[in-house]
């Protein structure tokens, strides 16, 4: 059996995203009892040498996510035409990026909200956007700071690791990022179906 090297894999993944994408059909979540989020996946550079943009959200002990890696993004509010419409607003709001229907190409699948382990009611929802460019405006109330991080590193196992968090006795699967930042906990499980969609 011919093995395929990471290398192969990664040039194999480049191919045709935003085809991909377009073609996924996620699972979502159907559920009254729960609230709702969404949070907005952002390339830029898709076709040459894609990169995916992060944050690191303040601190704040109020926020039981506080200091994580993560996309930008938010809760449904009531001025919010859907779900979509949250990513687009929170991430103008947090990082200044403009982003818009025509920006979008997809969706993956929503994911069940946890806390310490728990389920809580809470559904989070995943909106795919590329963007050609534009100017970073951090909201340091909410964000701490941002990067983009290459597909090229997502995609290579030699990235992955245990890691050890305050919240369980066990550690989580993450990624090791250039910037010494760990990816972890829900971020992850979004960034790991997005490259499963693409491989």
């Amino acid at each position: 059996m011919k093995q395929v090297s990471h290398k192969s894999e990664r040039s194999m993944a480049h191919r045709n995203i935003k085809q991909k994408i377009r073609g996924y059909r996620p699972s979502l979540i159907q559920s009254e009892q729960n609230r709702l989020a969404s949070v907005a996946l952002i390339l830029k550079d898709i076709e040459r040498d894609p990169h995916m943009f992060f944050i690191e959200r303040a601190r704040n002990p109020d926020d039981p996510w506080s200091g994580q890696i993560a996309f930008p993004g938010g809760n449904l509010e009531k001025r919010d035409g859907n779900v979509r419409d949250t990513a687009i607003r929170e991430t103008f709001e947090e990082v200044g990026l403009a982003l818009d229907a025509g920006s979008g190409l997809g969706r993956l699948d929503d994911q069940q909200g946890r806390n310490n382990h728990r389920e809580i009611p809470l559904s989070i929802s995943c909106f795919i956007f590329h963007v050609d460019s534009g100017e970073i405006s951090i909201n340091h109330h909410e964000v701490g700071d941002s990067f983009w991080v290459s597909l090229d590193h997502l995609l290579d196992p030699g990235h992955r690791i245990l890691y050890d968090t305050p919240y369980s006795p066990d550690p989580y699967p993450g990624i090791q990022f250039p910037c010494g930042r760990v990816l972890w906990g829900l971020t992850f499980r979004f960034v790991e179906r997005f490259l499963e969609v693409i491989r």
